[in-house]
């Protein structure tokens, strides 16, 4: 074979290799894929900055609000608000507070949960709507979805200050859930592994914060409970650095999913209510246990940096000793009172 030969047999073979790589660039007209759609093959349409213009309840039957972070049994993190109705109010409306797509509805057999796109960026969730419209209710399945991997088909479009339904709230606690994810303001916790591979701990934010003016000083003067000793403000993760506040876990390994934790884990919470109650939970256990402000182990958990330990007026107490290293001592008794100096032994080792 002479030289021109070779050359114009290797300038074919390159062009043949470039057309190749071209194709796989682009990939196939045949509809399959290898993951979810970019955020803008989104149906609603973007808009990371939108307010929120209508009221989501009659807040004249709303008895408080409690902003996000509020420790909950079995939850790692409340990335949702909830809505107290008042004692008096059989149940109060729920309405559209903006323009929106409703995504996904869901039916456990006790109540509705309601899941609406305000844009490409803004996802709405209702939890705990016990009565929702014949349209919405319609469309329930027993199916939950992501909320920005992917973008669901739009079901129901919504005006704002449409009725989506009515609720009575939980039996239990008489309240239901409202909480705004946002695609492009992830959450900043102490250790973001922890919560960072579920999409609600990641995207959550303060619904009120939508609103502006009037409405939006409507909703923070129903934070609660009250009185108020904690200053007023929707809070967030509740974990602050050098303190025992916020979520400690028993295993240094980082779970994929730390939802509720009972099976895999049992991390311990503290955090203080915006009423001044010291709150403990551990994830295994049903019982959110309480230091009411103004007792006498009552010290908020983020002003404590050494030790201290709380009694509980149940019996028992909870003694948490900080460690230079950053790890937490937690020496726990369901009888007695606090002892003079921290235990030598029997207590659980946390990390953050």
């Amino acid at each position: 074979m002479n030289i021109d030969v070779m050359f114009k047999e290797l300038r074919k073979s390159l062009v043949l290799l470039l057309f190749s790589l071209f194709l796989a660039g682009c990939g196939s007209d045949d509809g399959d894929s290898s993951g979810p759609p970019p955020l803008s093959a989104c149906e609603t349409g973007s808009n990371p900055n939108l307010s929120f213009t209508t009221p989501f309840t009659d807040l004249n039957g709303i008895d408080h609000i409690e902003p996000l972070g509020e420790i909950q049994a079995f939850h790692n993190f409340s990335a949702h608000s909830y809505v107290f109705i008042k004692p008096d109010v059989a149940e109060v409306p729920v309405y559209a507070p903006v323009d929106m797509d409703l995504v996904n509805v869901t039916d456990d057999g006790a109540d509705f949960g309601l899941m609406f796109r305000a844009s490409c960026e803004v996802v709405l969730r209702f939890g705990h709507i016990t009565n929702p419209i014949t349209a919405i209710r319609n469309l329930a399945t027993n199916q939950g979805i992501s909320m920005f991997e992917g973008q669901p088909p739009i079901l129901l479009q919504v005006s704002a200050g449409d009725l989506l339904g009515t609720t009575s709230g939980t039996v239990q606690a008489k309240s239901f859930d409202f909480g705004v994810y946002h695609s492009e303001r992830p959450l900043s916790f102490l250790n973001d592994d922890r919560f960072h591979s579920v999409e609600t701990f990641k995207f959550a934010s303060c619904p009120y914060d939508y609103y502006t003016g009037d409405l939006r000083n409507q909703m923070y003067d129903l934070f609660g409970p009250r009185p108020l000793v904690q200053s007023l403000s929707c809070r967030g993760p509740r974990g602050k650095e050098g303190t025992i506040a916020g979520t400690w876990f028993d295993t240094v390994e980082v779970f994929s999913t730390p939802y509720f934790g009972q099976t895999e884990f049992s991390p311990v919470h503290v955090a203080t209510a915006l009423n001044g109650t010291v709150k403990i939970v551990r994830g295994t256990e049903s019982t959110v246990h309480r230091v009411p402000f103004g007792e006498a182990t009552h010290v908020d958990p983020e002003e404590v940096t050494t030790e201290h330990c709380y009694e509980l007026d149940s019996g028992g107490y909870f003694y948490f000793q900080l460690q230079p290293d950053g790890t937490l001592y937690l020496a726990r008794e369901t009888t007695g009172t606090c002892p003079s100096e921290f235990p030598a032994s029997g207590f659980t080792v946390y990390y953050r």
